[in-house]
């Protein structure tokens, strides 16, 4: 780490914002907005003769700090548990293991494991319990809990939900001074502060979670005034969870089955164990070490990230929620408000009640669709992903899954920001067939991400290619317990109303390298049939051509996106497409499409990721509707000329 306030000059390149390429919410140029980033510089080392030490400005100091006592911390002991307490005191999330995080999630209890305001009145609360015991005067007490508070931001300066709490807990400290309590009031100034400073932080998801609930729990006070502590307890955390049902719906596309109930249980252990601890251990870092405080230190954050891990993968938690339509979340926001003022009441039968219309008709929706089928060209840069989605039957097919590659030593495209994220805002958890055509990275590079995020239930692939037993061995043996399907046993399948002809030669060629060995389907959607070729060379379409099989398809999808080493015009001919897909990276390196191949097919429908990014196809009976995410002019409805054969 280098030294903070170094400064370094010279002509550094900041990073294009690139734009979102496919049909997703988020995009970078939008994140950057939202944490009010300019831009990246990304350099592999920094040049001494570039870099000369300064004078620290207020921020350089705060960070300075910030970094001396994270050093403290992890100098203090060898378990694990450091990395925990800098989480929960700093809001350093770098040193905190992904898998963990994915368990906090699932179980809905990532709030108390990072920086928020459930710390911030924590901390409050103790600091003036501790101070009251010390004989100090009220005025003073509050004075003390103003410089505390304003500390603590600054130890925590950009999380927007600790602004809110601490600006929200020092207006109130004083107005005290006045005997005013305008709660209201106060959160209201701190949103119309934090939006002078940022405008884009309303659409931060900890934004509008951190402000929602603190309204409802506001507006809910007068009602659960006065109830036992274990009863508003569960009141708060009950509420807190219906005031953010339609932010966590339209920020991620998820609904949690069992939030609820593990809030109850982590809640009050977080309040009466783990955040006690938090505090007690800053004073800890004055003292001599002590032996028997850090073995139960370790025991403590290791047996509740053990009962963490446990309970996330006990059941499933979350489920994927589709893009949803503006009247069902105008539905589920009036759910969330009738829902809440039950919860005041305390008449959990009526909430009950409303909460099972609430799952019914968001499941309901997750599954209704307007069209037969959608099928999807995902935009992963130069490779392979395509979605087939069959709405009738409830199925999904993934051919490929697209791979990691780095360009000009910047831009990674990761199934994380493109395939992982279009399936959730898709409403898919389950896969019911991934199909790999063959072993190249490009096809392949992010399998298991896929087969840990999402459950596949059958996995084709062709055995016979040349990199199967090594890749297999280094990905999928030992992790993956779906069903193997070896290409060369299967000739036809069959998933729900999705129908594929498995026409890969069973004899291959001689010498045959993976593209030569990749799975060519024949996909058949309703009236229209889509051929799916890999990366196979001119070579194999010649063989294609001799099996007389029928190669005939509606759409074609270019062999090794677009390369001339592919996609011949006797092969054209045979297919006869009336549409063709080409796969390939905008400005790749490999100049796919390749001109020639590009002439060759003029007479189609061309639909590029290269240059109309992400492309649905939706069917509907015989009509086929085109989307595309960049190119406007792509977009239209054709219906198929059936031809009906006279007897």
């Amino acid at each position: 780490m280098e030294e903070v306030g170094l400064r370094c000059t010279g002509p550094f390149d900041v990073a294009e914002i690139k734009r979102q390429r496919n049909f997703l919410k988020q995009d970078e140029a939008s994140r950057y907005a939202v944490n009010n980033i300019l831009g990246r510089i990304y350099l592999e080392e920094l040049e001494e003769e570039r870099c000369e030490g300064g004078d620290k400005d207020f921020q350089m100091w705060l960070a300075h700090f910030r970094n001396t006592y994270m050093q403290k911390v992890l100098e203090y002991t060898e378990y694990d548990y450091k990395y925990d307490l800098l989480t929960l005191t700093v809001g350093n999330k770098s040193y905190i293991e992904s898998e963990f995080f994915e368990a906090l999630q699932r179980l809905g209890i990532y709030h108390l494991f990072v920086i928020s305001g459930t710390h911030v009145a924590f901390i409050t609360a103790v600091l003036y319990f501790i101070l009251r015991k010390m004989r100090l005067t009220s005025g003073s007490v509050k004075l003390l809990l103003i410089a505390s508070l304003l500390i603590f931001y600054m130890m925590n300066i950009y999380s927007p939900s600790v602004f809110r709490a601490v600006f929200m807990a020092i207006m109130l400290i004083l107005a005290s001074f006045f005997r005013k309590k305008p709660y209201l009031t106060v959160i209201s100034l701190s949103a119309l502060l934090q939006m002078s400073l940022n405008p884009y932080i309303v659409f931060h998801a900890g934004f509008q979670l951190s402000y929602i609930t603190t309204y409802f729990i506001l507006l809910s006070r007068t009602f659960i005034h006065g109830n036992s502590p274990l009863t508003q307890l569960i009141q708060i955390t009950l509420i807190s969870e219906v005031a953010t049902f339609l932010i966590i719906l339209i920020q991620f596309n998820e609904i949690s089955i069992s939030g609820i109930i593990m809030n109850l249980i982590f809640v009050p252990f977080f309040s009466l164990v783990i955040f006690p601890m938090v505090i007690i251990f800053q004073l800890l870092l004055l003292l001599p070490y002590i032996p028997a405080v850090d073995h139960l230190y370790h025991f403590v954050f290791s047996w509740s990230k053990e009962v963490i891990y446990f309970l996330a993968d006990m059941i499933k938690h979350r489920y994927s929620i589709k893009n949803l339509n503006a009247p069902i979340y105008i539905v589920v926001a009036v759910l969330s408000y009738m829902m809440a003022a039950d919860i005041c009441r305390l008449n959990f039968f009526k909430v009950f009640l409303k909460g099972a219309v609430f799952i019914t008709l968001i499941f309901t929706a997750n599954i209704t669709d307007r069209d037969d089928f959608t099928f999807t060209m995902i935009d992963v840069g130069q490779g392979d992903a395509f979605l087939i989605e069959d709405h009738q039957s409830d199925i999904t097919v993934l051919i490929d899954t697209g791979g990691q590659f780095t360009f000009g030593g910047r831009e990674s495209l990761l199934a994380e920001r493109t395939v992982l994220p279009y399936l959730k805002e898709r409403g898919i958890d389950d896969i019911d067939l991934l199909v790999l055509s063959h072993m190249d990275i490009d096809h392949v590079g992010e399998v298991e991400d896929i087969l840990e995020a999402k459950n596949v239930r059958n996995l084709l692939v062709n055995s016979k290619d040349p990199k199967f037993v090594e890749w297999s061995q280094s990905h999928i043996e030992g992790k993956y317990n779906g069903n193997i399907l070896a290409s060369k046993d299967i000739k036809t399948l069959e998933a729900g109303h999705i129908l594929m002809e498995n026409l890969t030669l069973d004899d291959g060629l001689e010498g045959a390298d993976s593209n030569d060995s990749s799975i060519v389907l024949k996909v058949s959607l309703g009236d229209y049939d889509f051929l799916m070729t890999g990366d196979v060379t001119e070579a194999v379409e010649r063989k294609l051509l001799e099996s007389g099989e029928d190669l005939t398809a509606d759409v074609l999808k270019l062999a090794h996106h677009g390369s001339a080493t592919s996609s011949s015009n006797g092969f054209i001919e045979e297919v006869s497409p009336a549409h063709v897909l080409v796969s390939a990276g905008a400005d790749n390196r490999y100049g796919h499409p390749h001109e020639e191949v590009i002439d060759r097919v003029s007479h189609t429908n061309i639909l590029s990721t290269a240059e109309a990014g992400m492309v649905q196809l939706n069917i509907r009976d015989e009509t086929m509707c085109i989307i595309s995410r960049l190119d406007p002019f792509l977009n239209q409805c054709t219906k198929k000329e059936l031809i009906t054969q006279l007897p």
